[in-house]
């Protein structure tokens, strides 16, 4: 079995972006996981699909991968879980951002109303994720679809609070902090974010 230590920087370069260095380890040390990630990224889908199928009775994340895939392709028939959702969405599309695959992140955000039909906080977790990664006006249209769907969530305004900050709209940005203090006024992040922009 390889070292811990080996696996962890393979993880940190894959995590980074770096995939075609660590592709090789992953799979001559059968981390059929992460090898499946790698071809994704690589735009092997079908070889990813195979690997992800091959674990995703056993392991909910390779579940996940098969079911992510019908996004990137665009045929969906079989929506992820509520929990899936949750936990890995956001993971995964900044993963594919980082990757360069706009391609594919086109193709799961345009699936951005079935996530929503099982999980409705996944406009806030796309928004979030486009946030972070400067695309703020694709974050503020996905903020504005949970607005609509899913008002009382603080974090949600105090995404909107943020990305008009990055606007330079201060006067909006005081609005949706002052939102989410209505909604929950002992939220910490933003009773500080409300003090800077006093």
């Amino acid at each position: 079995m390889v070292s811990e230590l080996l696996y962890q920087v393979a993880k940190e370069k894959f995590l980074s972006g770096d995939i075609s260095s660590v592709q090789k380890f992953f799979e001559e040390n059968s981390y059929f996981l992460e090898l499946a990630y790698c071809k994704m990224l690589s735009g092997k889908l079908k070889e990813a699909k195979e690997i992800f199928s091959k674990n995703s009775e056993d392991d909910l994340r390779a579940d996940w991968g098969k079911r992510f895939i019908q996004f990137i392709e665009g045929h969906v028939t079989t929506a992820p879980t509520y929990f899936q959702i949750r936990n890995f969405l956001e993971i995964d599309l900044n993963l594919l951002i980082k990757a360069g695959r706009a391609d594919y992140v086109e193709n799961i955000i345009n699936g951005a109303d079935i996530f929503y039909s099982v999980n409705p906080e996944s406009y806030k977790f796309i928004a979030r994720v486009m946030y972070n990664n400067d695309f703020i006006d694709l974050a503020l249209y996905f903020l504005g679809k949970a607005k609509e769907n899913f008002y009382y969530d603080p974090e949600m305004h105090l995404i909107f609070a943020n990305c008009y900050l990055k606007k330079g709209q201060k006067e909006l940005a005081k609005q949706s902090v002052n939102n989410c203090l209505s909604i929950l006024p002992e939220y910490a992040p933003a009773k500080k974010l409300s003090l800077q922009l006093m």
